[in-house]
């Protein structure tokens, strides 16, 4: 199912309110249909069987995003016009980039339904779904650049499903990704030195953890990938949808208000992959916790990490699931 593909194939109608849906069926789903409208709008139709009382679905509208229940739809199909109900899902933005990303996490959202979803199916999937739009009018707690690193850094990987399972919930958490006695965190450099930002706790893990830093240059290339690009690749690499939608949903609520333009942003991918290198964080110059007095939290500061040896992960030893999935 590519959403984007059958979406591209679809004429607008000719009227001018938007009345009329040009159609059709998405394979495997044959109940649900992929749509737009004379604006330009994606457009999901549903049918819902068993309406009643349990998991009431509410209309509702959001920034680009908006459902509307039972509505008497008239859509053009193969060239015939019926009128069928419909719950209507509809995204209200022009953007072209917007339009795909939208097409690209609602994928896993209908692979969370069954053909025939009841309502209360689709409350539940649903619910997880517009979770990731409400993030679009939050503050960004990360940049671009930060969440394309780590994004490149997950699809490098061996095992990009067991990266998302251990990446943070929370843009704000300590590590990246941290599956307990293991821990990984990713620092990337756009003026090609390796002098990255640390927090004291970054260096100072709980006694008999093990912390991975991995460490990458970013340029902006007008050829290169996009953070949607990213999520491309990464989803075609997994069957779990929970995980691409977990991955969707850290996506936005990092980026929030700020999504729109980071989507137009491209990095150079053969560069971040010819500088990766990994490091320990033993070998890491650090101030030693001794040195911090107890009163004073939250310390970061630089340290140059170019004359440091890095690490060959196949010679790492003991190494559990997460960095077995390196």
């Amino acid at each position: 199912m590519r959403l984007i593909e059958l979406f591209e194939t679809l004429e607008l109608p000719d009227d001018n309110d938007g009345s009329i849906f040009s159609a059709m069926p998405i394979p495997d789903y044959p109940t649900f249909r992929i749509a737009v409208d004379s604006f330009g709008f994606p457009i999901l139709l549903l049918t819902i069987a068993n309406r009643g009382k349990v998991g009431i679905l509410k209309n509702f509208k959001l920034k680009y995003l908006q459902l509307i229940q039972n509505v008497d739809c008239k859509i053009i199909e193969s060239g015939n016009t019926t009128q069928q109900q419909f719950t209507v899902i509809k995204f209200t933005c022009d953007d072209k980039l917007l339009q795909n990303y939208f097409l690209q996490i609602a994928e896993p959202f209908l692979k969370s339904l069954n053909s025939k979803p009841t309502q209360e199916q689709v409350t539940h999937s649903f619910n997880r779904f517009i979770e990731v739009f409400r993030a679009l009018s939050d503050v960004p707690t990360k940049t671009i650049q930060g969440l394309w690193s780590e994004l490149f850094f997950i699809d490098s990987c061996n095992s990009p499903e067991v990266m998302l399972n251990y990446w943070h919930q929370v843009p704000e958490e300590k590590f990246d990704f941290n599956s307990g006695i293991e821990k990984i965190e990713v620092k990337s450099s756009g003026n090609f030195e390796r002098i990255h930002i640390f927090s004291s706790e970054q260096l100072h893990p709980y006694a008999g953890d093990q912390v991975i830093i991995v460490s990458l240059f970013v340029r902006q290339s007008s050829s290169g990938k996009t953070v949607q690009d990213l999520i491309e690749n990464i989803s075609a690499k997994i069957s779990d949808s929970e995980l691409i939608e977990k991955m969707n949903s850290i996506v936005c609520k990092t980026l929030g208000s700020s999504l729109e333009q980071s989507l137009k942003i491209k990095f150079d991918y053969m560069i971040a992959q010819d500088s990766m290198r990994l490091y320990k964080h033993q070998d890491i110059v650090k101030i030693e916790e001794v040195h911090i007095p107890s009163e004073v939290s939250e310390v970061k500061y630089k340290s140059d990490l170019t004359n440091i040896k890095s690490i060959e992960l196949p010679k790492f030893s003991p190494k559990n699931a997460l960095y077995n999935a390196i």
